[in-house]
């Protein structure tokens, strides 16, 4: 592209500041987009951002927005067969209609029975086996507290040398025996 001296200076402002962009404004004269950028710099013309670009862009209908879906919404009837398709048996986690973790329900959450702490309190197995639901085996603590407990079986089993401890929490109702994690 030969190499042409852009026009008075107002007027290329007059153009950007019109809604033009650099690089429409160097086709119409013939350069490179970037002399345009530096005669707009150089004169102190405050630059676009790319949101006000596109935005002014999407006004002249010169471009589609990203999202087309964004603000819109989909018929009743479209969502019910999308979900359909996942609803009740038919969803990967199905187990007959039955709660899977029922002790949660069986164990009043109170206080710690470490910190004795009111806050965030969850429901811990003492012998690391989510299957034994027991009474007994359940103890309230807060995840604080929970958290400590599993790192710390974490670390003394690693210190021993002994396998690492991995959670048989629920992954199907019925138990995986020999079920180790990979890469241990």
């Amino acid at each position: 592209m030969p190499k042409r001296i852009l026009p008075a200076d107002n007027e290329v402002k007059a153009l950007y500041e019109s809604g033009l962009s650099t690089g429409e404004i160097a086709v119409r004269f013939g350069c490179l987009p970037g002399a345009v950028w530096k005669l707009l710099r150089r004169n102190n013309v405050v630059m676009r951002t790319s949101a006000e670009t596109n935005r002014s862009l999407f006004a002249q209908g010169k471009r589609q927005p990203a999202r087309a879906w964004l603000g819109k919404k989909q018929p009743p009837e479209m969502v019910e067969r999308r979900i359909s398709k996942i609803r009740g048996d038919k969803h990967w986690l199905w187990k007959g209609g039955a709660e899977r973790r029922q002790y949660r329900r069986n164990k009043t959450k109170t206080v710690c029975r470490r910190c004795f702490s009111r806050d965030n309190l969850s429901i811990h197995h003492k012998d690391f086996d989510h299957y034994n639901d027991s009474e007994d085996n359940l103890q309230v603590l807060c995840v604080s507290c929970h958290m400590s407990l599993h790192k710390q079986a974490w670390w003394d089993a690693k210190k021993k040398g002994e396998p690492l401890p991995v959670s048989n929490g629920p992954v199907g109702w019925e138990r995986h025996s020999g079920y180790t994690r990979p890469g241990v």
